[in-house]
């Protein structure tokens, strides 16, 4: 038995670029093709964007803290906390922009102007005037301001009821919530405006165990360094790992064209798979059909792959296809928006 104690401290083809094709499940019925694809950004920059400047106007104020948090800290303790959530706040969001495609991004500029007006962390978006000047001033067109962050620390510990002294489970967690706005010249109101509320828990202890051991730095840092990751995916598009199921079964013909993609021999593969898309065997047509739209989604022929994967379904209902083509009528959606991002 145990009982919980709550202590409160609480494109072409660099738009599906191959990231190294690797071939799995040599010996089940399906080969697994591991790739990339690009995924669009939320938002959507107007055209002339061409420069981000990157601006902090988060305050520094104890009020980023829950009141249970703030005690015994003194402002020392707190620039040093901000300076580790900005710090890697930034870092998260800099290693996004530095990979994404968008190369004009990969490089913004970075500049530092707190607010003093903490009142409930809320203040007035910034002026046209101030935009127009920020812009001219560091040569960019739109500024990606941090207007506030907020962070919460619990830690929770689990004990045996048979035996109060031994610990059970022990974890912490780091609530955050962080407020981004991004203004364009010109514009009297925010372009975009994007808050996140996250949780992490870090474990210690499971089942009487020690898993691990962890700092309230640690903690700090990995909570808003994951913030910024995710606001980077937010503003740019982001090449995310995808696989998809080539059939290879036990029928000898699957098998022998497994062993051409085995081999890096898509070609005489693709040439097996097609005499078996027109036979009689309505499910073996089907597993080529859908071998066939993998072909093609790798040549980035998104189209011609739906269309391998509708005559898949017409002979043979499959679930592992129908899932397929889901999946892959998001990325002919998307695929609009991506070029209209990476320009």
């Amino acid at each position: 038995m145990i009982n919980q104690r709550h202590n409160s401290r609480r494109f072409a083809a660099r738009f599906v670029v191959l990231a190294g094709l690797l071939l799995h499940g040599c010996a089940g019925i399906y080969t697994m093709v591991d790739f990339e694809v690009l995924e669009p950004a939320t938002v959507s920059f107007p055209p002339e964007v061409n420069q981000l400047i990157i601006m902090n106007r988060a305050p520094v104020t104890m009020d980023v803290l829950e009141e249970e948090d703030r005690e015994g800290m003194n402002t020392r303790h707190l620039f040093i906390i901000d300076t580790l959530i900005i710090n890697n706040l930034n870092k998260g969001l800099l290693a996004v922009l530095k990979q994404s495609p968008i190369e004009m991004f990969q490089k913004p500029v970075w500049i530092s102007e707190r607010r003093r007006d903490t009142a409930g962390l809320e203040d007035l978006i910034l002026t046209r005037r101030e935009v127009e000047n920020l812009c001219n001033t560091h040569q960019g067109n739109a500024v990606i301001s941090l207007e506030s962050y907020s962070m919460d620390y619990d830690e929770v510990q689990i004990n045996y009821d048979d035996n109060p002294l031994i610990i059970h489970t022990h974890y912490y967690e780091i609530a955050s919530r962080v407020h981004w706005n991004i203004y364009l010249p010109g514009n009297p109101r925010p372009f975009d405006t994007y808050v996140m509320s996250d949780t992490m828990f870090f474990t210690e202890v499971r089942d009487g165990m020690w898993v691990a051991y962890y700092t309230v730095e640690r903690m700090i840092r990995e909570a808003f360094y994951g913030s910024g990751l995710k606001y980077g995916r937010y503003l740019v598009p982001v090449w995310v790992h995808t696989s998809r199921n080539l059939f290879r079964g036990r029928e000898d013909s699957l098998r022998l064209a497994a062993k051409h993609t085995n081999n890096g021999d898509w070609e005489n593969a693709y040439r097996i798979w097609e005499n078996l898309s027109k036979g009689t065997d309505s499910t073996l047509a089907a597993k080529a059909l859908n071998n066939m739209a993998v072909y093609h989604e790798l040549e980035d022929d998104l189209d011609t792959a739906n269309l391998m994967l509708t005559r898949s379904l017409e002979r043979d209902s499959l679930e592992v296809v129908a899932v397929y083509q889901e999946e892959l009528e998001t990325r002919i959606l998307n695929r609009k928006e991506v070029m209209k991002q990476v320009r």
